[in-house]
């Protein structure tokens, strides 16, 4: 059985006892979660994919964010009970972002130059905020059958909320539903700390200036959670998984090999661990070429790393982060 909405799920308990797991819509807070009834798209298919202009105009897909949990919320700038979410969908995407959970905002059918005043001035930085003009890209996540008074399928799923796993796959899907409103969005707070695995390496990098044929070095940071450590980048054994950061170059500016500090002793059974544990700085080396036009260099860095504690170990990961090096001509 592949969707998460199901009329009831029987499972065996010990002592063949059978226990009824209520659906979605049962459980407190989800009263207006979709039913299997109104027809696709459901929990448990693949969200429909969206193309939209953010507020710099520039083209965002849902596709593009695949290998990351994301919300996503549907908008309009005449809605009264959309606009009371809207702080608390910001104060959301702040709790989350550090997680790697992205939150979206798509606004439907207002006017471009409305919607973008409005944007600027409600709408928190840490959500991507896109704009569908004529409802065309929101339509396709109208459950055919969950508003069927509506002629504009558009605004079925109007002040709707989907959570979207790692894959593309829905995992919940909140119709509007004045009964159980609630605009703090705790419910799905509550949705993603049963899906999204607790945050246990949070990777941080500074940004740096450089002088145009000279070196330096970026500033990395791995926080390991408490009770937790990594491999070294030089594991014990070679069945253990390395630590690795890697920075991507770009023209004129060439990224060396991570330099890690030395390791910390983890001891299991009767072997010794080489692992990091707390706060773990890494550096990057940097050289710029001489002829290096000056400006700002947004790069693109990765963190491979298994977790464990001393009982367990989790599946290997990989966590992306930006960081921007300022090319400048000369010493400031």
């Amino acid at each position: 059985m592949t969707r998460f909405l199901a009329l009831a799920l029987l499972l065996t308990a010990c002592g063949g006892a059978a226990v009824t797991v209520p659906p979605t819509w049962e459980r407190p807070g989800l009263g207006g979660a979709v039913r299997p009834e109104m027809g696709s798209p459901q929990p448990g298919e693949a969200a429909p994919d969206l193309v939209l202009p953010d507020l710099e105009g520039r083209s965002v897909s849902l596709a593009s964010m695949r290998g990351s949990w994301v919300v996503v919320h549907f908008t309009a700038t005449w809605c009264p009970f959309c606009d009371s979410e809207v702080e608390h969908l910001g104060a959301l995407a702040d709790a989350v972002s550090p997680e790697g959970v992205k939150t979206v905002l798509v606004d439907v059918e207002d006017d471009a130059h409305v919607w973008h005043d409005y944007a600027q001035k409600h709408v928190a930085p840490s959500v991507v905020a896109l704009h569908d003009a004529t409802g065309a890209a929101t339509a396709r996540f109208a459950p055919p059958r969950a508003q069927p008074s509506f002629d504009d399928r558009a605004q079925a799923v109007l002040d709707a909320t989907l959570i979207v796993d790692p894959a593309g796959v829905i995992r919940l899907f909140l119709l509007p539903d004045s009964a159980h409103f609630d605009p703090t969005f705790g419910a799905v707070r509550a949705e993603l700390g049963r899906f999204v695995p607790p945050l246990v390496v949070a990777v941080g990098a500074a940004p740096c200036t450089v002088v145009a044929g000279r070196h330096a070095e970026l500033a990395v940071r791995l926080e390991v959670a408490p009770g937790y450590h990594v491999m070294s980048d030089r594991p014990s054994a070679p069945t253990y998984v390395a630590t690795r950061v890697v920075v991507e170059g770009s023209p004129g500016l060439g990224v060396g090999d991570a330099l890690f500090p030395a390791p910390g002793s983890f001891v299991f059974a009767d072997r010794a661990i080489t692992t990091f544990s707390g706060a773990v700085d890494v550096r990057i080396p940097v050289d710029v070429a001489g002829d290096a036009a000056p400006g700002p260099r947004p790069l693109r860095g990765s963190v491979r790393y298994q977790a464990c504690t001393a009982t367990r170990c989790l599946f290997p990961s990989t966590r992306t982060f930006d960081v921007e090096v300022m090319v400048v001509s000369s010493a400031p």
